[in-house]
């Protein structure tokens, strides 16, 4: 196992909030190939940050920065996963209510009346 330095662990928590900062803007953007494609920058990041060495004070305060980086790209996620599937459900309904009334062995919307 090579040694990794406190510099280099330093530099890795650097680029994991710059990939999680970038990857939020994305994700605001709508721009979800670059949210993966940061996303697997920051893949290459992770295991040299995660590396155990004691952290200076520097490092420290990168890696409560980092950790809230992730966090704020984690709950847009989680917000833009659930607005999709509320989407989805309101299609479901509508479809669910549409069904059939375009079949013409139903009569349904052969007819349009107004009541005033």
């Amino acid at each position: 196992m090579t040694a990794i330095s406190a510099g280099a662990v330093e530099f890795a928590l650097q680029e994991l909030i710059a990939c999680w900062d970038q990857s939020y803007e994305a994700l605001l953007r709508g721009d979800l190939d670059r949210v993966q494609a940061l996303l697997e920058v920051a893949d290459d990041h992770v295991a040299t940050a995660s590396h155990d060495v004691v952290d200076s004070p520097a490092a420290a305060q990168l890696r409560l920065a980092a950790a809230t980086s992730r966090g704020r790209l984690e709950h847009g996620m989680r917000k833009g996963k659930q607005g999709v599937q509320d989407e989805l459900a309101q299609t479901r309904v509508g479809a669910k209510v549409l069904r059939g009334y375009g079949n013409p062995a139903l009569g349904l919307g052969n007819s349009v009346s107004r009541d005033c």
